[in-house]
């Protein structure tokens, strides 16, 4: 089995329209975090052949060129099959989407199985090949080297998210296949390099926490038990993702339990498909279409399929210009009968043509302004609508202007890929994959970073209890002075170490004083309760260190010093 520090972290976001591409760091893993402060290397973003960060998640077939095999199909992808499509004057990927990757995994997959089930099978795992081909030539690496976390909606169910990870796979395979022979993938699995790809699925709103950093635990260094209790923290509790692309308008509220939690809550998620980027587009083809014939005195325009392939593709670029221009000029030369269409289009028309769509993204959004007792201490961006001026202003200076934006070097178009990428490189620099070997253990088809979780239901902190106190005193100090170790809704099994001082200024306190091992239900001072006490620890030492273990059964042990372990 290969080391783990071998393998390139990749991270695929397979959007309703684009897919991307991401390499993850494996360097700066532990670099220090404070608060919601994140400053780590983001992933790099994959280029495609065009030079482009993102290439159209479409797939298409080219029988003509199969190398005169007329038995042999090629696979396209991107806009070359874009412009298959139009030359066969099929219906635009806006009203016949079934040929786009999300939709041939889904079709594809158990639920969803129909009689063309095996060849959109084979189609996706295509696409998901050419990415890989792509993965391994910015990294240098082959194939069997890429460990990969990809992106998955909220909403798919797991017969999808097994039918993506067998896509990826067999993509990957059908990549060694076409760089290697038969021999050499054979010695690859005797060395141990066929190990699956696919180390995790994430959903796309938690992709997105992990992109800004929002799932690094902040640990103090030094814990000082006689150092008062402070009331306020830099982290955060309560995150809104907005998720708007091409498939509609996503808001999904995500909770943490505690600062020392990775682990991400979904407490509320709304969707809005009439707000999605397509109907953005689709609102300024129209448009285009009414000035073109009405300044060419011709009629249906729209009513070609060839033309309107043509104008959606430069709608879509247009509407990627205005979002960093204040015009732009939806050109097509030959649109409609020979005719050329060049229409001018201003940010302040553009905003008006989009007006209806952005009221009914408030009305949404504002579902969520109004939560009782929720104040969001994050809102993330995420999806192209979002680098639209409009949009974005509409979030963060009307909805939520006291919110934090997160990292402000983090793309909302790339932020899902990033995720993904970061979640990838999280996984190999830890020994979860390694202890593993990276091999299947539940019966999803997933790794190991992907089994179901067990989150610890109460908190387990350290405190200094003076031995003068009687108990009424000893809740009072519990609750003002107890520092938590393992905090509720931490996942299981859980393994802390931290270094705890025992003076105050010079003078140790442990003369008058002892420390308790406490339990806080959910926090709450009057539940607290002392399980444990620390002894034996010379009146000499300025510090000493402390490991608590919480296994997945509830048990709890800890050791001092490196000595010898007690259950409690």
């Amino acid at each position: 089995m290969s080391n783990p520090i071998d393998f390139i972290p990749i991270g695929i976001d397979i959007g309703s329209l684009h897919a991307r591409v991401a390499i993850g760091n494996l360097t700066h893993q532990n670099a220090p975090v404070d608060g919601l402060v994140d400053t780590r290397p983001l992933p790099d973003i994959i280029s495609n052949a065009q030079g482009s960060r993102y290439t159209l998640a479409l797939v298409g077939t080219d029988n003509a060129e199969a190398d005169g095999n007329a038995d042999e199909t090629r696979h396209i992808f991107g806009e070359a099959a874009r412009r298959a499509l139009a030359r066969e004057k099929k219906p635009t990927i806006s009203k016949d989407p079934s040929s786009m990757v999300r939709e041939l995994v889904r079709s594809s997959s158990s639920v969803a199985k129909d009689d063309d089930a095996a060849d959109k099978a084979s189609k996706a795992a295509a696409f998901f090949s050419h990415l890989t081909e792509l993965a391994c030539d910015a990294s240098s690496a082959h194939p069997a080297k890429l460990r990969t976390v990809v992106s998955v909606p909220v909403e798919s169910t797991p017969e999808e998210q097994a039918a993506i990870v067998e896509s990826v796979e067999r993509g990957i395979q059908e990549a060694l296949a076409a760089r290697f022979t038969a021999k050499e993938v054979k010695a690859m699995k005797k060395k141990g390099d066929d190990e699956p790809s696919v180390m995790a699925i994430i959903t796309d709103p938690a992709a997105v926490c992990i992109a800004h950093g929002l799932t690094e635990i902040e640990h103090p260094g030094v814990v000082d038990l006689a150092a008062p209790k402070t009331g306020t923290s830099s982290t955060w509790k309560h995150a809104l993702v907005i998720g708007w692309g091409a498939s509609g308008l996503t808001a999904t509220h995500m909770c943490r339990k505690s600062s020392s939690s990775s682990l991400l809550t979904i407490v509320k998620q709304v969707t809005d498909t009439s707000c999605s980027g397509t109907a953005i587009i689709s609102a300024l083809a129209k448009h285009c279409a009414s000035l073109f014939e009405r300044k060419s005195k011709v009629s249906g325009v729209l009513e070609s399929k060839k033309a309107c392939h043509r104008l959606e593709i430069a709608c879509e670029s247009a509407v990627r210009t205005l979002s960093r221009a204040p015009t732009v000029a939806v050109a097509v030369d030959g649109l409609f009968e020979g005719i050329d269409m060049n229409v001018p289009i201003s940010r302040p028309r553009f905003d008006m043509l989009m007006s209806g769509i952005l009221r009914k993204a408030e009305t949404l959004l504002e579902t969520f302004t109004g939560e009782d007792g929720v104040d969001f201490d994050v809102v993330l961006m995420a999806g192209n609508v979002c680098d639209m001026p409009s949009a974005s202003n509409l979030i963060r200076t009307k909805l939520f202007p006291n919110a934090n934006p997160g990292r402000a070097d983090v793309p909302p178009d790339e932020a899902v890929a990033m995720g993904c990428a970061r979640h990838a490189a999280s996984i190999l620099s830890c020994d979860t994959h390694s202890k593993h070997g990276g091999k299947r253990t539940d019966d999803n088809g997933l790794g190991p970073a992907t089994r179901k979780v067990k989150a610890c239901p109460l908190t387990i902190g350290i405190c200094r209890v003076e031995n003068s106190k009687v108990n009424g005193d000893v809740e009072k100090v519990i609750s003002d002075t107890a520092v938590p170790l393992v905090e509720v809704g931490e996942p299981l099994p859980v393994n802390v170490t931290r270094k705890i001082t025992c003076t105050d200024g010079e003078d140790s306190w442990l003369a008058d004083s002892y420390i308790a091992i406490v339990q806080m239900q959910a926090g709450a001072a009057g539940k607290s309760k002392i399980i444990g006490k620390i002894e034996k620890i010379s009146l000499e030492d300025k510090s000493f260190e402390i490991t608590m273990e919480l296994s997945t059964a509830g048990k709890l042990s800890l050791s001092v010093n490196g000595g010898p372990t007690a259950a409690l």
